[in-house]
C-alpha cells in the first residue's frame, strides 16, 4: 500500500479491520492518529498530532505541508466519531478538536506522555559524555530534532543579548551537524549555522547528536537551564524529561507548556529573541529561581510516570469496550 497518507488510510479503513478479524480482537487501541471508521469493534484512537489542528507552528510559506496537515485533521476527525473515545495529551488540543467537531465533547481524555527513566546502568558514550562535560557554564541546553515549529533561530538570535552579560554561556543542542541522507534535516541545521555565524555566536553552540535516554538525562542534570522555544507541541516530553532530571525550566508562553510545567517554568514569549534571552539572564541571575522550579519540578514529574498513564488508559478502554457493547444491547 505504500508508507504515504493515502496508502497508510486504505490500510486503515480496509486491511486493519480484516485483520482484526482474522485475529478475534476484542477492541482497537489505535496509537496513530486515525482509526477506522467501520472496524466491528470497540475503539480507541490516541491523538498525537498537534500541527494538523494548530497551523502557528507551521510557516505560512510551507504551503504542502499546511494542506497535508488539514487532509490529516478531517481524517483523524473522521476516525474519531467513530470512536468511543479519544486520547490526546494536553488540555489545549482537547479543546481544540471539542471546538472545531463538538460532537466529540465528554470523549476526550487528557492523559499527558511520560519520560523515560534513567537505567539502573546507564549507558552513556565516552565521546557524548565528554562534549556535555566539556561544555562551558552556565549550560543551556534545548532538547529537540529540527524542525520548523522547533523555533531554533530565535533562540539562536537571542544568544548574543546572553553572551553580552555572561559571555561563558554555552547552548547544548541535540542535534547533529553530519547525519547523512537526510535532506531536510540538513537543511534546518544548514540555517541554524549560518544564523550562529552571522551573530558570531557559532563558538558558543555545542552539537550533541542525537542521543540516548540515558544521555537526554545526563545531558539535562549537569545543565543549568533548559530553554525550550517550540512554537507547537502535542505534549514537550523535553519539558517532562527536564523536570524529572532537575534542570530548571524556561519555556515558550504557550498552551502546551504551561499544561506540562504549571508553575514549574519561567515563560517566554518565543517570536520575541530579546525576551528569550531577559528571561534567561533572570534565571542565571537568581539562583533562588532556580531552587524553586527544581522543587516544583520533582513533585510535578510524578504525573508524567508510566505506571499512572498506564492506569489512565487501561480505564479509558475498559469504558469504551463498556459504552460499545451498551450500545450493541440497546439497539
Amino acid at each position: 500500500m505504500g508508507n504515504g497518507s493515502l496508502g497508510r488510510l486504505s490500510w486503515v479503513n480496509r486491511r486493519l479491520p480484516a485483520r482484526l478479524k482474522e485475529i478475534g480482537a476484542d477492541l482497537l487501541f489505535s496509537f496513530a492518529n486515525i482509526a477506522p471508521v467501520r472496524s466491528g469493534l470497540p475503539q480507541v484512537v490516541f491523538c498525537h498530532q498537534r500541527n494538523a489542528f494548530f497551523s502557528d507552528g507551521i510557516p505560512s510559506r510551507v504551503l504542502f505541508k499546511r494542506w497535508r496537515m488539514r487532509f490529516m485533521r478531517s481524517h483523524i476527525l473522521r476516525g474519531a466519531r467513530a470512536s468511543g473515545a479519544m486520547i490526546v495529551q494536553t488540555k489545549a488540543m482537547r479543546e481544540r478538536i471539542i471546538e472545531l467537531e463538538p460532537s466529540l465533547d465528554g470523549r476526550i481524555h487528557v492523559i499527558p506522555s511520560g519520560y523515560r527513566y534513567p537505567s539502573v546502568e546507564p549507558n552513556i558514550r565516552v565521546e557524548k559524555k565528554a562534549l556535555i562535560d566539556g561544555a562551558d557554564r552556565p549550560r543551556l541546553i534545548y532538547i529537540s530534532h529540527p524542525s520548523e515549529h522547533k523555533n531554533h533561530l530565535a533562540l539562536v538570535r537571542a544568544m548574543p543579548g546572553i553572551l553580552k552579560t555572561i559571555p561563558s554561556a554555552s547552548l547544548l543542542l541535540t542535534l547533529d551537524k553530519q547525519r547523512p541522507g537526510h535532506r531536510r534535516y540538513t537543511s534546518f541545521i544548514v540555517d541554524i549555522q549560518k544564523e550562529a555565524e552571522q551573530l558570531g555566536v557559532s563558538q558558543r553552540l555545542v552539537w550533541l547528536g542525537i542521543l540516548n535516554p540515558d544521555e537526554v538525562e545526563y545531558a539535562l542534570r549537569v545543565s543549568d537551564l533548559t530553554v525550550f522555544p517550540s512554537l507547537a507541541e502535542s505534549f514537550g516530553m523535553g519539558l517532562a524529561e527536564s523536570m524529572a532530571a532537575e534542570c530548571p525550566v524556561a519555556a515558550a508562553d504557550l498552551s502546551y507548556a504551561h499544561d506540562v510545567c504549571g508553575e514549574a517554568a519561567i515563560y517566554f514569549d518565543p517570536r520575541d529573541s530579546a525576551d528569550i534571552a531577559e528571561t534567561v539572564l533572570s534565571m542565571l541571575r537568581d539562583q533562588a529561581i532556580s531552587e524553586r522550579l527544581r522543587s516544583l519540578g520533582t513533585e510535578r514529574k510524578d504525573r508524567f510516570s508510566y505506571e499512572r498513564i498506564a492506569g489512565e488508559i487501561a480505564l479509558v478502554l475498559e469504558m469504551a469496550a463498556e459504552l460499545y457493547h451498551h450500545n450493541e444491547i440497546m439497539t
